[in-house]
Parts: C-alpha cells; structure tokens; sequence
C-alpha cells in the first residue's frame, strides 16, 4: 500500500487542517508512515504567523526535500506559508510538487488524487479524549500588528449543524474535553445571525461531552450572554483565554485593540463576578512601536493587579503587510525580550501562589497520559489548564486510563504545575465524572 507523511505545524487551528488532509490522502488509500524517506507522498502543513514560523516552515520544507531525494515521491506543501509564499517560494523550492493553501487544499488535493475531502472527518492527533473543533475561519478584525486576514480572509461562521456533525463524530470517537477554536471563537455567528452561547447550547444539548472548553476570546466580544451561561453549565470549563496584547491606550490604539484600559479592567472584575473561581489567561505583546518603558511599567503594574492564572508574553514580530511593519520607533529586540522576561518573572510569582492556594483542594481532572516525571504516576489537567499551554496536575498514586475524568486531591504545588494524589474510590463506585 502507498504510504504517506505529514509534518504539522503551527497551531491548533492549523493542526486541525493538517487532519484533514490525512484523511483525504487516507481515503485515496495511503496508509501513515512516520518515515518520510520511503513515503510516496510527503506533506508539510506549514504556519507563517511570525518570523519564527516562517524559519520553521522553510527548515521544514528542506527537511521534506532531503527525505525526497530522488525518488518519485511528491512533494506536496499546504498551509499558511503556503498561501502566504507560494508564488515566491515556488521557485526556491524546486522539489515541492504542489503548493496548496488554506482554502483550496481541497480541491487541489481532491483533483490530484481523485477523493474528496471530507466536511469534518480527521485522521486524529494527539491525547484521543481531548480534540480541538474549528467553528470559524478567517478574521475580520485587522488589528495593525496582525497577517492571519491576509492569510486566511475575512471572518466566516462555519454552519451550526456542521459543527454539531463534527461534535458528535468527535464523541463518538471517545471525546471526552472539545475545545472550540477559530481566530477569535468569541466573534462566532456575528456575521449570520446567531452567537458563541445560542452554539455552546446547541452542542450541550446535542452531545454528552462532559468538558467543553472556549480558547481564543477578544475582550471586546465576551459579552453578559456567553458569562451567563458559562455560569450556569458546569460542562463548560471556567476558563477564559482572552488575549489583551496590552493595557497601554496608545498602544491599544495602535493596535486597533477594543476595549481600552478601562473596559478591560471591567470585563476581568464582571468575569470574576460572574462565573466565581474562573481562570483567566491572557497574552501581551512586548516591544510593540512606540512602546517605552512607561508603557512597560503600566503593564507590568496591571499584570499585578489582574492576577491572571495563565499568562503568555511574546517580543512584537515586525511582517510584511501589516500596518504597524511600518511604525517607528521600534524597541531593540533585546529590550523587548529583556522586558518580556520581567514579566514573566512577576507571572511565576503570582502563578506560584494561585497554585499554593489549591492546596487541600478537591479538583476533577482529565488524565492525559502516564507521567514521564519520577514519582508521578499520571499526567493530567484540569478544568482551569488548557493543553500544550498551561500547566499539569501530576498524581503519584490511583489507577486510571487516559480520558478518564477522576477526583484528585491537591498536596504540593510549583510555579506551574500541581501535584496531587487520587481520591479512594468508593467501594462499588467509579471516580469518572460527566
């Protein structure tokens, strides 16, 4: 049987697509290889996000070509750098036999191999009981430091009943946490009638899929509608990705960023208010131009203030066709990173804290996989940890298979991690909630 190879790269917006084109390869009788040197078909799903991921994609690329060699293998490139590059990129790479982008992977790949791609169906990746869902495409925002509406193109709500198809095809494959994602989940529907909350209850009513968790939220879009009803259901995590970039007016008005410092303030008090006990996560931007270390000094004072649970800081990445590429003055590389490395250091204080505060705690958690840490016996998250980007429960004890939501108690704590024991299952009982 042919076989084929996928590299996937970039987030998980992009590894969802990378699935889907495995599976279309796999309806058209290729089986997975994880040897791309005797493949006969090699793809490389790319990412173009940032400079970073642009050096990965093009690394990438030439790895594929060498695993190629000589032989007939195709060479098949899909993805954000893709449809970014591929007019450019066409002529340094030789070797790649076909340039696919992020909306006509379908038909180009269709045509070539004579299948059709599926509307949801994916080869799955990653833990099986916890699968990312795609409920958008695009993004109609245009903030200035931004590419993904140049890639991907406006803001479009895939169909409620697409969605659901997909959330019961994910259950049915033993689902257990769904996390829904697109360039800002929060903006769902706007553009046809209907919201994030009128989907979350269709898909609580039409599936039994205990942990539904919401990434991807712009501050501007989380509204009392979606706070309500995360209150109200206890399948939906208490947690809340928002990225605010900065808290900085200027900046914010550079950004093209809304709220400004007043109503993010408000929104972070009427989600505590709301939904007691959530967890926050948010992500800044350091090194934007025209920051200087006022500007630094007041996100630093308001990273204080806000106590978020999980917090990312990334240097500002100057691309092309973007309009802040051409502001001025730009921070030194070295300064925006020394400056992201101080706040980071405030975070792992405040982090270090909120997670001693759990100490003594009961908490559900999904086991995602043995622990590889010595001491530990399973590696698991809970309602407040997100995967790949926020912290692990570890527990030393209890006996579990990967998905199985159990009851744990929390006995030590780090900066990011907890750690913890299993509850005694009741004589007759099972701990596995949902």
């Amino acid at each position: 049987m042919p076989s084929v190879a996928l590299y996937n790269l970039g987030c998980s917006k992009n590894i969802i697509d990378g699935e889907r084109i495995l599976h279309l390869v796999k309806s058209a009788g290729y089986e997975r290889t994880g040897d791309p040197s005797r493949a006969d078909i090699i793809i490389v799903n790319t990412c173009a996000f940032i400079r970073e991921a642009k050096e990965e994609a093009i690394e990438t690329i030439l790895s594929a070509a060498r695993a190629k060699g000589g032989r007939p293998a195709r060479l098949i490139v899909s993805g954000c750098f893709s449809e970014r590059f591929r007019t450019q990129a066409a002529a340094q790479f030789p070797e790649v036999d076909l340039w696919a982008g992020v909306n006509d992977w379908g038909a180009l790949l269709g045509r070539l191999l004579g299948a059709s791609p599926s509307p949801y169906a994916r080869v799955l990746s990653g833990p099986r009981a916890t699968q990312y869902l795609k409920i958008a495409e695009g993004c109609s925002h245009r903030c200035s430091f931004c590419v993904i509406p140049a890639i991907r193109g406006p803001y479009k709500s895939r169909a409620a009943g697409s969605i659901l198809d997909e959330a019961r095809w994910l259950e049915g494959r033993g689902v257990r946490e769904l996390i829904l994602v697109a360039q800002d989940s929060s903006f769902y529907g706007r553009e046809i009638g209907t919201t994030l909350a009128a989907l979350l209850e269709l898909i609580l009513t039409a599936t039994s899929i205990p942990w539904i968790r919401l990434m991807y939220l712009h501050p501007r879009f989380v509204g009392h509608e979606l706070l309500n009803l995360m209150a109200a259901e206890q399948r939906i995590c208490p947690y809340f990705d928002i990225p605010f970039q900065h808290i900085a007016e200027p900046l914010l008005r550079s950004m093209k960023r809304l709220p400004l410092e007043k109503g993010i303030r408000e929104l972070i008090d009427r989600i505590r208010s709301t939904v007691p006990g959530a967890a926050l996560r948010s992500a800044f931007i350091l090194g934007y131009p025209g920051e200087n270390e006022n500007h630094f000094r007041e996100l630093l004072r308001f990273v204080e203030w806000a106590r978020f649970d999980k917090l990312g800081v990334f240097p500002y990445s100057a691309e092309e066709g973007t309009e802040a590429v051409k502001l001025r003055p730009r921070p030194l590389n070295a300064t925006a990173r020394r400056r992201c490395e101080t706040v980071m250091l405030a975070q792992r204080e405040i982090s270090r804290e909120i997670n001693e505060g759990r100490i003594g705690a009961e908490l559900d958690v999904i086991i995602d996989r043995d622990a590889e840490e010595t001491g530990f016996n399973f590696e698991a998250r809970s309602r407040f940890d997100a995967p790949e980007v926020d912290g692990k429960v570890l527990i030393r004890n209890g006996s579990f298979k990967p998905g199985e939501i159990a009851r744990i108690r929390i006995i030590g704590a780090s900066d990011y991690d907890l750690f913890a024991e299993a509850e005694p299952r009741e004589k007759g009982k099972c701990t596995a909630v949902g």
